[in-house]
């Protein structure tokens, strides 16, 4: 059927963006826009949704070759924002979390990317559902439907922990929706309370539990994959009964879905890649990319490097030894991805519902056994055989740090859980882990001075940041 990457490439224009696109493999449009007629069929339909699966993998060029840009805006910069990495050749504004400013790159690479994956969700969902039922074969109307309803809520939600008041019910900053695809007539916009921007964020995610797929290639989205976004989602609002519904929902993917944890964690990153049947959601990489292989290992130079807290981490777990070490002539470097999959990057595994479920116990005033055997699972996987620390984890904030730690080491370089596990955490935790976060306004990011040029409507900068 459709593969992503490498199957079609397809255009949007986005936020005033344009992307070239040629045709590759088969003979399909050489051009999809989301807007006026383009999508007319069940077939058309698919191509522009593979679209937007390729906005979310940021599909580009690389130095003239085909390339998936992943790693930049979803691995590096939360792993910097959350004190675990640093930039081997000189300083960089994500090392001082409370100097970052509306204008640093990082910053506007975030907005963009997940506005991006945004728009071409809305043309999407807004043209498939202007068409007849008896267009397409099936269910899968709702089906496409249902999957580009969860990347705008994957969107949403990304730019919620970034840039919004995640953590107060009642602020006023909260995301800058975008319930349609944009055009000059609508371009300006405000932005949403945090209540309201959950509430958006979970009714996408309740669509894409109820009409997605029950089951699908592991690039692309199910019922399951939105169940578990479902978790993160609820675990950041932590809401009365959140907790509670974490743990039933991870619950039901550990018992019913088709994931499996791998059984050696080093496998999946070294020579498994998407072939685990622990991959939810991960990411195909097209043909000769070597963009995410740069990112980390340029010309066997480290492209970042292990900071202290990171190495802690790790000073006594047997996965030191293949996560950091020489690059090149440079110790202190990230090996994580070292090896022939190299390119494949991952939005989401099973390990992380494990997790998610742990913590959700703890939270919700659980069992704490039952949570300790759900991170002992993880830890047998990861190869870790002493369990000392864990076993003396006899208090709900002594084990919500295991768990915290687990997550830092088994989840860092994917999708950004290590910074929103950290931020879940309380603020003299989070303090020293990176001293220069300073205090809860620089929990997030400010939002970038080109949208306050473009969009005034949008209101206030971020507490703590100025405009300019």
């Amino acid at each position: 059927m459709k593969k992503l990457i490498l199957i079609y490439s397809v255009c949007f224009f986005a936020l005033g963006i344009s992307v070239s696109c040629k045709k590759e493999l088969n003979a399909l449009p050489t051009q999809s826009k989301v807007e006026g007629n383009a999508i007319i069929d069940q077939k058309s339909a698919e191509v522009a949704l593979n679209g937007v699966y390729l906005r979310l993998a940021e599909g580009g060029d690389d130095r003239g070759t085909p390339s998936i840009m992943w790693s930049g805006n979803h691995e590096i910069t939360p792993t910097y924002l959350a004190g675990y990495i640093t930039y081997p050749y000189g300083g960089s504004s994500l090392d001082e979390n409370n100097l970052i400013t509306a204008t640093d790159y990082s910053v506007a690479g975030l907005w963009s990317t997940y506005y991006s994956v945004l728009n071409a969700a809305n043309g999407v969902i807004e043209q498939v559902s202007k068409l007849q039922d008896q267009q397409f074969s099936g269910s899968r109307k709702l089906e496409i439907i249902a999957e580009a309803r969860l990347l705008r809520a994957y969107g949403h939600h990304a730019l919620l922990r970034y840039f919004s008041q995640f953590y107060d019910l009642n602020s006023s900053y909260g995301v800058m929706l975008r319930k349609e695809f944009v055009t000059t007539n609508n371009i300006s916009q405000k932005r949403s309370s945090v209540k309201e921007s959950y509430d958006f964020i979970l009714a996408d995610l309740d669509d894409a539990i109820a009409h997605g797929p029950a089951v699908s290639v592991n690039y692309y989205t199910n019922k399951w994959v939105a169940k578990a976004l479902k978790a993160r989602v609820l675990m950041i609002r932590g809401a009365a009964g959140d907790y509670a519904q974490v743990v039933a929902l991870t619950d039901d993917i550990i018992r019913n879905s088709p994931y499996l944890l791998e059984p050696q964690l080093h496998d999946l990153f070294s020579s498994k890649g998407l072939e685990s049947k622990e991959v939810m959601l991960g990411l195909f990489p097209k043909v000769n990319q070597v963009s995410k292989s740069d990112t980390y290992f340029y010309r066997e130079s480290p492209g970042y490097l292990a900071t202290p807290s990171f190495k802690a981490l790790f000073a006594t777990d047997p996965r030191n030894s293949w996560m950091i070490g020489v690059v090149g002539t440079t110790p202190d470097g990230i090996l994580k991805y070292k090896g022939p999959k190299v390119e494949v990057s991952y939005a989401l595994r099973l390990t992380e519902v494990y997790l998610l479920e742990a913590e959700g116990i703890v939270r919700s005033g659980g069992d704490l056994n039952a949570a300790k055997a759900l991170l002992k699972t993880v830890l047998e996987h990861a190869g870790v055989v002493d369990f000392t620390a864990l076993n003396n984890a006899n208090t709900p904030d002594a084990l919500l740090i295991q768990i915290y730690n687990e997550t830092a080491k088994n989840l860092s370089f994917e999708d950004g859980q290590d910074w929103s596990a950290l931020l879940r955490m309380p603020i003299a935790f989070v303090l020293g882990v990176k001293p220069a976060i300073t205090d809860k306004n620089h929990f997030i990011l400010p939002i970038p001075k080109e949208e306050f040029d473009k969009n005034p409507a949008i209101g206030d900068q971020n507490p703590g940041y100025s405009k300019n």
